[in-house]
């Protein structure tokens, strides 16, 4: 008798893709609709099954070009901005640009199409083994092994689930497998014959055990060490490109008004500042690192405001410049106050295509296409930066630069190489032009917050300027994008010893159990041919 699933079939799955996508977009800033993250997992799932039924490499890679596309013109539609200002090309070669970035851009998704479509092209898999063990597996594997220009994580889905995300305490991939699996329990929950709580408890323990861990680590109380009062800086600098450098109106322009914006900060600080903060690229294409080499970047200007806003406020700045020390530097700076001596942290993630392009060493002509993209060179890993507070006390911070908040294992190198108490992001969202992009990427540091254990605070040239606690929450309301801004923050502190499992364990823990979860089934799993083997030898 042929049985009957609850879940219907769909004659042409491909078409799920569409509203996967924008389900993708929702459950992702501006909307962060967690929910829409299930299903659109859910539905993942389905098409990741049908594709397996099918077993057509053409409809695999199909679906692979078509999800990667789709969820790059739904979700991350602002890279077109970024394309054209960094390229200076004309509005069809950047469409064209984008359009193969879109195609690419999400390759992820064809690792786990591909992987199950190979493993029951070999082998005869249960559907609990697929859904509850393989699927989950590829997805983790996934985030691992697949780099992408802009990271993002299946376990981005859930971050604005403040229940749901503090499962990454064992790390963002960790959230994406548990997600995974969930959403595959519905699944074959759905799929079963059979009504009533007791025929549904088998699936719905599980997730109740999830529940019960992340309920766990939001319940936890965690000691504070102190409070630092900041001043955050939002000064509304708009992307520069190379002509700008050498229109010295403009840059006096921008330099004074970094300037005016800086004093209105000092004098009207309801407390004592103990950290001043201005943003990546407040003042662009200068540093105040002297030097005789030609391409250097120092400016007396710039040395002379910096220096002025520390002597006001009696506190250090921190702040962003382009420094030439043995090639050019994206600088992370701390200008202490009295001695006046910087301490310096160069960006070690460097954003491709916009600060170094790949292969150019091989392909020149790709400075044509992206004339905007600057020459950097990656800064190495350094201790943590110190700063007085008022009180007297000394604390630490991780500097992190832009881009680099969307990698974890890097925040945790960091972390682990020199301890810290908070971590302060400087970064720059100008050349997307983009309200969506600057809340996904502040989105990140939701994330990152949870996992390394410590307060972020994100201060951006034109926003968001944002902070999160240990649990992923705003401690401060945002302050408005594409707009001159201040803000004040208590921020409480957290020890410096402090552990969180990521921490402690990291990624590979995971990525074994997901590689040896893989293999698993497969060498448990029986071959077609035996199947049909024992079929005929049955019929004999």
């Amino acid at each position: 008798m042929r049985k009957h699933s609850k879940i219907p079939k769909i004659k042409h799955p491909l078409l799920l893709l569409l509203p996967v996508a924008i389900l993708f977009a929702l459950a992702l800033e501006p909307f962060g609709l967690s929910s829409a993250g299930f299903l659109c997992i859910f539905l993942i799932l389905y098409i990741t099954k049908q594709l397996t039924i099918i077993s057509s490499w053409k409809q695999t890679l199909l679906a692979s070009l078509l999800f990667s596309s789709l969820v790059t013109l739904t979700s991350f539609y602002w890279i077109w901005n970024a394309i054209r200002n960094i390229s200076g090309q004309g509005i069809v070669i950047s469409s064209l640009l984008f359009l193969v970035y879109a195609l690419l851009s999400f390759y992820k998704i064809g690792f786990i199409f591909f992987g199950s479509v190979f493993l029951t092209k070999q082998k005869i898999i249960k559907d609990s083994y697929l859904f509850l063990l393989v699927l989950p597996s590829l997805f983790l594997v996934s985030d691992w092994i697949c780099p992408m220009i802009f990271p993002v994580y299946w376990g981005d889905l859930f971050r604005n689930q403040i229940l749901w995300r503090q499962m990454a305490r064992f790390g963002v991939e960790v959230l994406g497998f548990v997600s995974v699996i969930s959403a595959a329990l519905f699944y074959l929950m759905f799929l079963k014959q059979t009504k009533g709580f007791r025929s549904y408890f088998p699936y719905l323990l599980p997730i109740v055990c999830f529940f019960s861990i992340n309920l766990y680590f939001l319940a936890e109380t965690i000691p504070q060490v102190g409070i630092v009062h900041l001043a955050l800086i939002q000064p509304n600098t708009k992307y520069a490109k190379r002509e700008i450098q050498e229109n010295q109106e403009w840059m006096t322009n921008t330099i004074q008004s970094v300037y005016d914006i800086g004093l209105e900060t000092i004098r009207f600080a309801p407390k004592p500042i103990d950290l001043l903060v201005l943003p990546e690229s407040s003042i662009p294409f200068l540093g105040t690192l002297d030097s005789k080499n030609p391409n250097s970047t120092y400016s007396k200007s710039f040395v002379e405001i910096t220096e002025s806003l520390v002597k006001l406020s009696n506190a250090p700045l921190a702040f962003n410049e382009l420094v030439w020390d043995g090639g050019s530097r994206n600088s992370f700076t701390l200008l202490q106050p009295i001695s006046f001596v910087s301490d310096r942290r160069y960006k070690q993630a460097l954003l491709p295509f916009g600060e170094y392009l790949p292969g150019e060493n091989h392909f020149p002509w790709l400075r044509n296409l992206f004339p905007e993209t600057s020459r950097h060179i990656p800064g190495n890993l350094t201790d943590a930066l110190r700063f007085q507070t008022k009180a007297g006390e000394m604390v630490t911070l991780s500097p992190l630069i832009c881009y680099e908040i969307l990698y974890p294992e890097l925040g945790r190198k960091m972390i682990g190489h020199s301890p810290s108490e908070f971590i302060l992001n400087l970064t720059n969202d100008s050349w997307f032009e983009s309200q969506t992009e600057t809340m996904q990427h502040a989105g990140a540091g939701r994330l990152r917050s949870i996992e390394l254990g410590r307060p972020v605070v994100r201060v951006a040239v034109t926003g968001l300027t944002t902070a999160y606690d240990l649990w992923g929450r705003e401690m401060m309301g945002e302050l408005q994008t594409f707009q001159k801004a201040i803000g004040y923050l208590d921020l409480p502190l957290v020890p410096k010893e402090r552990m969180t499992p990521y921490l402690q364990f990291g990624p590979r823990p995971w990525r074994i159990m997901a590689v040896f979860l893989i293999f698993f089934v497969f060498f448990r799993s029986p071959r077609p041919i035996l199947i049909n083997k024992m079929k005929n030898e049955i019929e004999i």
